[in-house]
């Protein structure tokens, strides 16, 4: 039997751990200090560059593909409104996909219709215009990112960057040579 609805994926339950602690967190409290003791930095579930723990990332990983197929099949009218299949090969599509389906379970779980309205009227629409151009440019096949030369570029400049954020710090005068200045008597 072929379903025409399909249910939003499922978090994993790592997932909704991390979830719940970043939950705890944001209420305050005893609990939320007790956390804050750790000294440990709380993964963000829609940045998937927060999260240390390797099962908890494939986690991710896994719900990402699962949502993007999700998406794809629920809300993708249009072939222009696909996400390609090459999407984990594009950093900025990563990133939109992780905010955006971190959004999405959250106007899901909500106990009003206002917050999954908000993500049908402005998050899902803001995602397809941010990342069109990206998404059509691996329609037929995938693209390699075109920006890869100027980036290139760039990073061969790091050296000579870092040599003149090196000449002005030592053009500048330290802490002793200002608090100096200071103490100088000024002559009306």
């Amino acid at each position: 039997m072929t379903h025409l609805l399909e249910p939003f994926p499922e978090p994993s339950e790592r997932m909704l751990a991390a979830l719940v602690d970043l939950a705890i967190l944001a209420r305050g409290g005893d609990a939320a200090e007790a956390i804050m003791a750790t000294g440990e930095i709380l993964p963000r579930l829609w940045d998937i560059t927060s999260i240390a723990d390797p099962d908890l990332r494939l986690d991710t990983w896994q719900w990402l593909d699962a949502f993007v197929i999700w998406l794809n099949t629920q809300h993708a009218w249009y072939s222009a409104d696909h996400t390609p299949a090459c999407w984990p090969e594009h950093p900025g599509l990563v990133r939109e996909l992780g905010t955006l389906a971190a959004m999405r379970y959250q106007a899901g779980e909500a106990t009003s219709p206002m917050a999954l309205e908000e993500w049908h009227r402005y998050t899902l629409p803001g995602y397809l215009d941010r990342t069109r151009d990206q998404r059509r440019a691996c329609d037929e096949k995938h693209q390699p990112w075109p920006g890869r030369a100027a980036h290139t570029r760039h990073a061969d400049g790091a050296a000579r960057r870092r040599h003149l954020f090196d000449e002005d710090v030592d053009r500048t005068p330290d802490a002793e040579d200002t608090l100096a200045l200071w103490r100088l008597p000024v002559r009306l």
